[in-house]
This record gives C-alpha cells, structure tokens and sequence, in this order.
C-alpha cells in the first residue's frame, strides 16, 4: 500500500519541541547535509532506515510534527523521487519518551514503498527500523 505524504498529522505541545529534538538526536537522528526549511521549522532531523533511505522529522514552533520517509541525499534520486509518510514509528518514540501527542489530521498509514520517476523505474521497500 502507498501512502502519499500528509503534511502535519501529529501534533504536540509547543513546549515539547525541544525535548523531542534532544530524543531523536539521542536516538542517532542527525541534521542532514542540507535539506529545505519551511516557514516556523524549528528542527529538521534524520537517520538512515537502510543504506537506501532515511527518515526525515521536522518540528515547528507550533507543535506541529511531519515525519516522512524517503531516498537517501546522497543519492542523486533523491531530487526527484516523493516522499512517503512516515508516522507510526514517530508515535512509538513519542509515547516511549512520555511526549504528549494528539492528531491534528487523519494520521495516514505509513508508506510501504517509496516510489521512483519512471526515469529510474525502481521501488524501494520500507523496512521497519531498528532501535526505536
């Protein structure tokens, strides 16, 4: 099953924000290379899920959460590929680590494969990740 992307389905209390990037980073999230900030984005973190893909978190100043999967920065796909909702491994870190959440959209199913252009005519299967 794929899922597109739902921008902002998780949501938690503004004052969270800060302890959430001190979690993921604790966790082996890391600041990507570069990757594009959005207007109230107060962090953009991600790990690798395999060799392939990484997850990306952002937090905005307004609590709000988007968590996507998607091909690697360090491969050239990654500029053209979409990505894919990522939320289900989010909410396990936020109840393990006592951060409250609440959605604030219909939470979408987590994408199962992240989709190529047609130039590149692969998918790639998410798996699930470790060390949560």
């Amino acid at each position: 099953m794929m899922a597109w992307h739902t921008r902002s389905a998780v949501r938690v209390p503004p004052e969270y924000i800060p302890r959430l990037a001190l979690t993921l980073r604790r966790i082996g999230f890391v600041e990507p290379f570069f990757q594009e900030w959005r207007i109230g984005q107060r962090f953009g973190l991600s790990r690798p899920l395999t060799s392939i893909l990484e997850w990306h978190v952002r937090g905005f100043a307004d609590g709000m959460l988007d968590s996507e999967v998607e091909i690697s920065r360090e491969r050239l796909e990654h500029l053209a590929a979409r990505p894919g909702s990522y939320y289900w491994p989010l909410l396990t870190i936020l109840r393990s680590h006592g951060i409250p959440f609440w959605a604030s959209a219909r939470i979408p199913p987590d994408t199962t494969y992240v989709y190529l252009p047609e130039a590149f005519g692969r998918r790639i299967p998410i798996g699930v990740p470790n060390n949560i």
